[in-house]
């Protein structure tokens, strides 16, 4: 029995416990949500108190519902990572699986793991978190909350350890004040726009008091709708009973379906429990049987679209599903309930809390978030899908759930104090124990295997291979943090970060066994030589134009070669000599280039299997700071190298949109910007065109050029990026030409950058007539001088850095300097990757509608890295381990557009988080 086994692990010499030392993690940092805790302070303390021998370390986190030091007060220690000496480690959602690793091979220590590793239904998308658990010879035991049960008076087995109950509760909240945005959207305002969302408010309590007074405002008539509101409730658990909690609060007037015609009232809302029996019945006219209908599901119909939906305002969906079931509104319900309605029905918001995707509620068919809670689906119906919503009240959700989980964290600091039932439920929770796949869950393996087989993430021992593969990775910079988190993550690799500020690799090293920083110069040949001929795979985050240097000694001492950037003409020049030698030169490894092309190819890879052809393909791609760090000049910080960002500016652009091939110099390329493009909420977005788009008709497969209306790649800013740096590039701030001489300060910077761009002699009280002589808008010069002042180029603006000491002299590296420095992200502040594609492909009958495909990516920075660094360093890494593990079998310059390459990718990059959401039409 594994908690027979968990207790002798903690059983010392003579029969007393040795030192247990429990660690509960800091949730993936992508999670920024994520608040809850599995243990609070008063129940640690509780466990250190009742056992003298228990230690507890918390890794800190700022974001946590409970600070650190409540911690330390009870005695924990807080640590920046956990140490090697925890036994067992306790979180609330699924760990990524390269902190799994870490941990795991940090010493031969068996661990046990207790977490919602959402892995026992054979989730796809944790199969990598699960397989990281299987090795024998580490013996890792997991255990699920999810799996923590007790048997009822009448035999059955209920969870004993969740968070429904606060999935109700927060998901009845967000539906309220969602269908108060959707009734505005509407035309009618009543007092539920005036609710805010559950996570505003401190405790349950206060949101409670909250709803009681905006039921009082909606019974006294002072604003009310022409119809009733009327909330429908669905499932009998956990969930709908917090939903239907938080309605009492509200004061809802509760109703039966067969009421629901009737209701007229408008200066009442109403809440109706929905049971399956009011819209489910065999197809033969039976009536709804519990038993029957568990025991032949699909002898069912639903009738809800008919009977319920028709009078309902808001729907709170709390029942579950599963395949083969039959579903409570189908998309075909919901096209008839449209049609009958005549195209506005009743229905105004929808709140899934199960969000089982295309499950009961067929038409939802994607995830939310606290930051984007819903998104517009049919007839534009308001749909939320949060799948966290407990830790929007993430301290009271906290508490039920610490009470509900310590028994279970006392049995195993203490095994005798507690009883065989604790046991058994541990027993029954228990995913793998000691390495192994449990009994109950031995039909997981050949998911495990075939991932395995088809990206060799299995754990490999030191000795099942003569040596470690080697990787070498060139630079330290911004975005070397995350890769190296990935190649460290692998005990079969050596890792050695070459740099020429050794202080900065040394600090990525981080007392890892596997990694080791060295210094190297690369205009060194010789040490640059040597170092690549140690190396199996070389791994470039050098400058573009270094990349066919590196490349040549890959060629000459056959080594493969990993790069995030474009292909050069000068890099494809090598493709004849890195055949013959063996070699793959893999570039467009990163965000853009990289996971664009890489959800692009996935999305045609499809469409070729169903023999359908692209008519348009439009994409935009972009690193922006959060909208709450924007405030500056440009609107923009650096979280990527600041001359790159100013040089793609000036590139020339070929594109096609609606039928009309156009070319865009570089010169005219911010004057002839796209002023806004609406892509997600809340985000003033503009676009630049991004370089030759036409050669991706070509790269992507996706047919002759002439036969698309659209092909177009852009660049996202914000709005008032390019105005106002294409009054900086009149001003010549953004030349590459060599200046004359050296500026001797930041105003000269300036003046000099004016002289040499336009053979005037300007000072700095003339800039305004001077752009004003150029065409620059008026409200656009007003904007520029205020930003020059910021700057520091015209006045005094506080402490400036020094000036850069440049062999060559140009405008764009000084300002480059500058910017980096004025425009960098501060401690608290995050960026964010946006990503879009959007296909159109031509209908599969004459006469039939045009089918749009979507593929998105909107990702945040972390405490982990920026969002920039993690999408180009992570996915840079995942592309150099499947070279390494022999995946990619292509050689020459190659790019990812073969599946061997963007498949594992991608697949490697959702087990982190990055995942890029699809949708057909």
């Amino acid at each position: 029995m594994v908690l027979r086994m968990i207790s002798r692990r903690l059983a010392g010499v003579g029969g007393k416990r040795s030192l247990t030392t429990l660690g509960i993690r800091r949730e993936d940092p992508k999670r920024i949500w994520e608040r809850r805790v599995p243990l609070t302070p008063a129940a640690v303390e509780g466990l250190i108190a009742n056992g003298k021998d228990v230690k507890v370390e918390i890794e800190s986190c700022k974001r946590r519902c409970f600070p650190d030091t409540l911690y330390q007060r009870v005695g924990a220690t807080v640590v920046p990572t956990l140490s090697k000496d925890v036994d067992v480690v306790l979180g609330i959602k699924e760990p990524p699986v390269d902190q799994v690793q870490a941990l795991v091979n940090s010493e031969d220590k068996k661990r046990t793991w207790m977490i919602f590793s959402h892995t026992h239904k054979g989730q796809r998308y944790n199969t990598g978190l699960l397989s990281s658990f299987l090795d024998e010879t580490q013996g890792q035991t997991l255990i699920d909350h999810e799996l923590l049960t007790a048997p009822t008076p009448k035999g059955e087995l209920k969870r004993v350890a969740a968070f429904g109950w606060y999935a109700g509760a927060v998901g009845a909240g967000e539906a309220l004040s969602m269908t108060g945005l959707a009734l505005l959207k509407r035309g009618v305002a009543t007092p539920l726009l005036h609710l805010p969302r559950p996570y505003t408010f401190s405790s349950l309590e206060e949101y409670k008091a909250a709803l009681r007074a905006i039921g009082d405002k909606i019974r006294s008539g002072s604003t009310t709708p022409d119809e009733p509101i009327v909330i429908g409730l669905t499932g009998a658990g956990n969930v709908s009973q917090g939903a239907r909690a938080m309605l009492e609060a509200l004061g809802a007037e509760w109703v039966t379906p067969e009421d629901l015609p009737g209701l007229k009232r408008s200066n009442q809302l109403y809440a109706c429990m929905v049971p399956p029996s009011a819209y489910f019945s065999r197809g033969d006219g039976v009536e709804y049987s519990r038993e029957d209908y568990y025991a032949a599901p699909d002898s069912y119909i639903s009738s809800f679209s008919t009977k319920v939906a028709p009078y309902l305002t808001g729907l709170i969906n709390g029942a579950g599903w599963k395949t083969g079931f039959p579903r409570i509104i189908s998309n075909e319900d919901m096209e008839r309930l449209i049609a009958e309605s005549g195209g506005v029905p009743k229905l105004a918001a929808i709140q899934d809390v199960t969000c089982d995707m295309n499950g009961n509620l067929e038409m939802v068919d994607r995830a939310t978030t606290i930051d984007t809670p819903y998104f517009e689906g049919p007839a534009g119906i308001l749909i939320n899908t949060i799948d966290i919503l407990p830790t929007e009240l993430a301290k009271d959700a906290s508490e039920h759930f610490s009470k509900c989980l310590l028994p279970y964290v006392k049995h195993m600091s203490d095994p005798a104090s507690t009883d065989k039932a604790t046991q058994e439920s541990l027993e029954r929770a228990t995913i793998v124990k000691e390495g192994r796949l449990t009994a109950d869950h031995q039909w997981l393996q050949p998911r495990v295997d075939e991932l395995r087989a088809a990206s060799s993430k299995s754990a490999v021992t030191s000795s099942s291979r003569p040596r470690k593969q080697r990787v070498l990775l060139l630079g330290s910079g911004l975005v070397a943090g995350p890769a190296v988190e990935v190649f460290a993550g692998r005990p079969d690799v050596h890792l050695v970060i070459a740099s020429n500020n050794l202080a900065e690799a040394e600090n990525l090293v981080r007392s890892r066994s596997n990694v080791q920083a060295i210094s190297l110069d690369v205009s060194d040949q010789s040490a640059l030589s040597e170092a690549v001929s140690n190396s199996d795979v070389v791994v470039s985050l050098l400058p573009a134009p270094m990349h066919v240097g590196v490349a040549e000694h890959c060629i000459q001492h056959k080594k493969h070669l990993v790069t995030a950037s474009y292909i050069s003409p000068e890099m494809k020049g090598l493709h004849e000599r890195a055949e013959q030698n063996n070699v793959v030169l893999l570039g467009e490894c990163g965000l853009d280039p990289g996971i664009d092309s890489m959800a692009a190819m996935r999305i045609l890879d499809r469409v070729q299997r169903e023999g359908k052809t692209v008519t348009s393909f439009v994409s935009w791609c972009g690193g922006l700071p959060e909208p709450a760090a924007s405030n500056v000049p440009l609107g923009y910080k650096f979280s990527w190298s600041p001359r790159a960002v100013l040089t793609a500016a000036q590139n020339d652009a070929r594109f096609k949109l609606d039928g009309n091939l156009r070319e865009i110099s570089g010169e005219n390329l911010l004057k002839e910007h796209f002023p806004k493009v609406d892509l997600w909420k809340g985000l003033a977005l503009e676009g630049l065109a991004n370089r030759d788009s036409i050669p991706y008709a070509e790269k992507y497969g996706l047919g002759p050029v002439d036969g698309l209306r659209d092909l177009y790649r852009g660049t996202l800013r914000y709005q008032g990026f390019s105005k106002l740096l294409d009054a900086f590039r009149s001003l010549g701030l953004i030349s590459t030409s060599e200046l004359s001489s050296k500026p001797q300060s930041w105003q000269e910077v300036l003046t000099a950058s004016i002289g040499a761009a336009s053979g005037e002699k300007v000072g700095r009280q003339d800039i305004v007539p001077f752009l004003r002589g150029r065409g620059i808008d008026a409200e656009v010069v007003e904007e520029a001088q205020e930003a020059l002042g910021w700057l520091g180029l015209t006045r005094n603006a506080g402490p400036l850095p020094p000036l850069p000491n440049l062999r060559s002299p140009t405008p764009i590296d000084y300002f480059a300097a500058l910017l980096a420095n004025k425009l960098a992200y501060l401690p608290h502040e995050r960026d964010s990757a946006l990503l879009h594609h959007s296909f159109k492909l031509a209908p599969s009958v004459q006469g039939g509608k045009e089918q749009e495909v979507t593929a998105s990516l909107l990702c945040y920075g972390t405490e982990e890295g920026s969002a920039m660094s993690i999408t180009v360093g992570k996915t840079l890494a995942f592309a150099a381990l499947r070279v390494l593990d022999g995946h990619v079998k292509a050689r020459g310059v190659k790019g990812p557009y073969e599946r061997e390459v963007w498949e594992g990718v991608l697949d490697n990059l959702e087990e982190v988080g990055v995942r890029v959401e699809e949708k057909w039409s």
